[in-house]
């Protein structure tokens, strides 16, 4: 906790205010989100928060945090202040008597305590003075200083192209009789390597970073995406705190880089050891000597980022504390500054109430640590965290594809051939092991991938523990962390990938065919566009363009992707059929950068992670991954270290993994807030469980009566009649891409998909996120016009997939959304290896749960509700807003379904008998709508 623990301990506690500063008169449900958010901070408690999107959730959290923050730093100092004045009031009292002995020693201990409480109040008050000379500094920037730091930037520029030709006239002649290499090429070369140094030096720690004054109580506030960020930042602008609340926004480089020779690398990891090879050649010394042997006066020089001037970093960083402002501003600010906003937003940590961080920096412990971000005593608020054990699992997991390896591979084998001879021993010996690791992983891959018949339909997954993959792969013998740091410490990948960008790669990645042909077939049909180039034929063709023609400087092609570079495959690619999963089947590989980037992200998780909680997925042919089973781990910290966690979203059910993993042990710490919706559900939403369709068939669309050509024929019934009633605009959901694909045929050839068009002109979700904004504009438009309309038309209908591109962060607002159908229950494949050792880690490793089910269950159902609820979540965005929603199976029926949902819509929840029930409610909804409207 912040301050002295024993003072915390005597406080007074505070009480939550009647009013919150709120930029307008807040609903009832926001007053009680706020008070209850105000007293789980006061109490330090673990709070889950739920408030529905058009409940003004962000200025909800806002509001009551920043209240609780202002009352508390208030009520701390006046009660430090009271608590040393009735110490040092009760020590002047004479203690001689008879019981003199335990009246000095009560005075001795008190003394103690005001000693603490003394100093504690002297941090304070050298905050505030700090604080007010931050102000001061700001106010009194003059034009003339703003023109020095131009002139000095000019000159930085200019020293640094000075010393770049200075090595490079070095490095033209060489001493030993080789053959100079080209000023390109020495930019490529590793220094000599000479730590084995364990320690955490190097590993991405500064010891000047270390402070011991973490300086005021901060709220952490973190979500998904910079979007999301910057939006609760312009929310915290238009707020009452945005003249007095010290705010910083936190991002990667690659985000607030303005140094244009480092922003244009591809890839987050170049960009960061490029910025730190900057910083650890910031100072150095040109020595001019004269045509008669004399050396001439040295002159200073730098050959670092001419954007990091202590100065102009810490006038930056003064002004991101002293005006609120999101990424794009403190980019833009940087650039007129031309100082780093990364720097100044690190540097402004010590002094911010409230930094705004996205997810992978506060809950990854390395770049926490690397951000200077330090959680002890402090809140930390998680917004958008329905997903967050995904998120956790997420971020610590590697995806490690087979063609990056071989892309990784290939090229350090190019860099070893070509420099063999300038590099030291000890670099040859770690570029050495890290081709054999490298080796063994492609001859486990390859090796599993020509076992399997040519016309295999899909590939079978192996799991191993981290253990039994080492020993499967005869690397147990290799020291995978000394090899880990020599990659980090040597900027082995960043100089490989300059390497590679300078002469051209040599292998070709395109557009994945399924199936993947075993490596021998593939070689035999080379001729094929659609084959991947050997890496052994491709060292010759590499190397043979190389030796012919020495490129001059300028020439290389730097703007061509390296032949074997990164492919960001899906995250969640099982290697299993798809059938329970939104993933499309034709998806398209993304490159980028250095293959051997991915190839250290695989061995930093072999090495950080733990052989309980971690499990390596190989999928013959085509990947491996490290799969972490317990995220929970890793938020443990957070929630050990800090006052108060709070996690919050839109639909936060099921709890219960929130309760039973993520706090775990938070025992009567943890409270549950639910509030409803701002809408009134009794009047503006129709909720109901579809049980049987028109026909009267019992909707069963579980896994295996779901292909029932009768089921297929009982939707078409519904979608039919349901365009009938509903105006506007249809929002279907279904489990998977394939089931989409299979119901669309169905209706087509069964004729209900001409009966839907002539009422609603039909969408489906791209297969391409390019083409996204297109098909919500188009479908937008057909409603808008649907009112003018002479053809009958009365709307749209659009067909999304749970878990894709449309189920989350696209609102389906107003007419948009009129009616969201939920189509089964997306329950994942239980055929995916990933999701077969996560249920049986948490059988084994977490209590079942009060009703007795096992933990592995509960999370598979879990998977499936939340899905639902972040689908029929698009509709009804505010107020004024009104939409039904449909949930077309028996199993909605049941009270375990029921109390998976959200509760504004289980409490209004009907469960209709028959399908004209639900028509008749249809109709009547919307006719009462249609008559308050006018």
């Amino acid at each position: 906790m912040n301050g002295v623990d024993g003072a915390i301990d005597i406080m007074n506690e505070l009480h939550s205010p009647e009013e919150f500063p709120f930029p307008f008169p807040p609903y009832d449900i926001q007053k009680d989100f706020m008070r209850t958010l105000f007293d789980v901070l006061e109490k330090g408690q673990l709070g889950i928060f739920e408030s529905p999107t058009g409940t003004g959730k962000s200025l909800s959290l806002i509001c009551g945090a920043l209240t609780w923050l202002e009352h508390h730093n208030t009520h701390y100092k006046a009660e430090l202040t009271r608590m040393v004045e009735e110490t040092d009031a009760t020590n002047a009292k004479d203690d001689s008597g008879p019981d003199w002995f335990t009246a000095a020693t009560k005075r001795r201990e008190g003394e103690e305590r005001a000693r603490e409480w003394r100093k504690e109040l002297r941090r304070l008050q050298q905050e505030e003075v700090r604080v007010t000379h931050l102000k001061e500094r700001r106010k009194h920037i003059k034009r003339p200083a703003v023109q020095k730091i131009d002139e000095e930037f000019d000159e930085l520029f200019r020293d640094l192209h000075e010393v770049q030709e200075s090595v490079r006239r070095e490095l033209s002649t060489s001493a030993n009789g080789e053959e100079a290499l080209g000023a390109d090429e020495a930019a490529f070369l590793l220094d000599d390597y000479h730590s084995d140094d364990e320690s955490e030096n190097g590993r991405g720690k500064n010891p000047e970073d270390e402070e011991e004054n973490p300086g005021c109580l901060k709220i952490f506030f973190c979500s998904r995406t910079h979007s999301q960020l910057s939006q609760f930042v312009r929310e915290v602008q238009r707020s009452s705190f945005s003249a007095d609340v010290r705010t910083v926004s936190l991002a990667s480089r690659q985000n607030l880089c303005v140094n244009p020779d480092v922003t244009r690398l591809s890839h987050v990891s170049l960009i960061n050891d490029r910025c730190v090879e900057l910083q650890r050649g910031k100072k150095g010394r040109s020595t001019k000597v004269e045509s008669d042997g004399v050396t001439s006066k040295k002159k200073k020089s730098s050959s670092g980022c001419p954007f990091q001037r202590q100065n102009t970093v810490q006038a930056l960083a003064d002004q991101f504390l002293l005006e609120v402002q999101d990424i794009d501003q403190m980019v833009t600010a940087g650039r007129k500054a031309k100082s780093c906003p990364y720097y100044a937003g690190r540097y402004a940590i010590r002094d911010a109430q409230l930094v705004v961080v996205p997810y992978n920096t506060l809950l990854h412990k390395g770049t926490r640590e690397a951000s200077g971000i330090k959680l002890k005593g402090n809140i930390v608020i998680v917004d958008e965290a329905h997903n967050l054990l995904e998120t956790l699992s997420g971020i610590h997991s590697v995806l490690l594809s087979l063609r990056q390896v071989r892309g990784a591979r290939a090229q350090l084998s190019h860099y070893r051939e070509k420099y063999s001879k300038r590099l030291c021993p000890r670099n040859l010996l770690y570029i050495n092991q890290i081709i054999f690791f490298m080796s063994a992983i492609i001859k486990m891959l390859e090796a599993g991938a020509n076992n399997k018949p040519t016309t295999a339909p899909e590939v079978s997954s192996q799991v191993f523990d981290v253990g039994k993959f080492l020993v499967e792969t005869f690397t147990d013998n290799l020291n995978l962390f000394k090899l880990l740091q020599y990659i980090e410490e040597s900027k082995l990948a960043h100089k490989l990938h300059s390497f590679s960008q300078h002469f051209e790669g040599s292998v070709t990645i395109h557009k994945r065919q399924r199936p993947q042909l075993p490596s021998s077939q593939a070689s035999s049909s080379s001729s094929s566009s659609s084959q991947v180039t050997s890496p052994s034929s491709s060292t010759s063709s590499f190397l043979a363009r190389m030796t012919a023609q020495k490129k001059p400087l300028g020439k290389a092609k730097e703007n061509v992707k390296p032949e074997s570079q990164n492919e960001i495959m899906t995250a969640n690619n099982s290697g299993t059929k798809e059938e329970d999963g939104p993933h499309d089947e034709e998806e398209e590989e993304v490159v980028s950068g250095s293959p051997l980037l991915q190839v250290k992200e695989f061995l930093g998780a072999l090495v950080h992670g733990t052989g309980k909680e971690g499990r390596i997925v190989v999928t013959p042919g085509r990947n491996l991954k490290y799969l972490l089973l317990n995220p929970a781990s890793h938020f443990s910290q957070v929630v050990a270290e800090c006052r108060s966690v709070i996690v919050a979203g839109g639909t936060m059910r099921p709890v219960s993994e929130f309760q039973d993993q993520l706090f775990q042990g938070g025992g009567g710490r943890v409270v549950h807030f639910s509030c409803g919706h701002v809408v009134d559900a009794s009047t503006q939403l129709l909720p109901l469980a579809v049980a049987r369709g028109p026909s009267g068939l019992t909707l069963d669309f579980t896994y295996q009566r779901r292909g029932d050509p009768n089921m297929l024929e009982e939707i078409g019934r519904v979608l039919v009649n349901v365009v009938r009633v509903v105006p506007g605009g249809v929002v279907i959901f279904l489990p998977s891409y394939q089931y989409e694909k299979r119901v669309v045929a169905h209706l087509q050839a069964s004729g209900a998909w001409t009966k839907i068009a002539e009422k609603k002109e039909i969408f489906r979700e791209p297969k391409k996120s390019s083409e996204l904004d297109g098909v919500l504009s188009s479908y937008s438009r057909v409603i808008r016009n649907s009112h003018t309309a002479t053809t009958g038309v009365t709307g749209a209908l659009l067909l999304c997939v749970v878990g894709g591109k449309m189920s989350e962060g696209i609102n389906f607002s107003d007419e948009l959304g009129r009616c969201v159908v939920m189509i089964g229950l997306p329950f994942p494949n239980t055929h995916s290896p990933e999701l077969k050792e996560k249920m049986d880690y948490l059988n084994k490793y977490v209590a079942t749960g009060p009703d007795g089910r096992q933990a592995g269950s509960v999370f598979y159902k879990n998977l499936c509700f939340k899905a639902v609820n972040q689908s029929i979540g698009r509709a009804i965005r505010h107020r004024q807003d009104y939409a039904s929603i449909l949930l077309l199976d028996h199993r909605y029926t049941l009270d375990s379904s029921i109390s998976a949902l959200p509760n504004w819509i289980s409490q209004h929840l009907h469960k209709p008998q028959t399908f004209s029930q639900v028509f008749g409610q249809l109709v009547k909804f919307f006719k009462g709508q249609k008559e308050r409207s006018t």
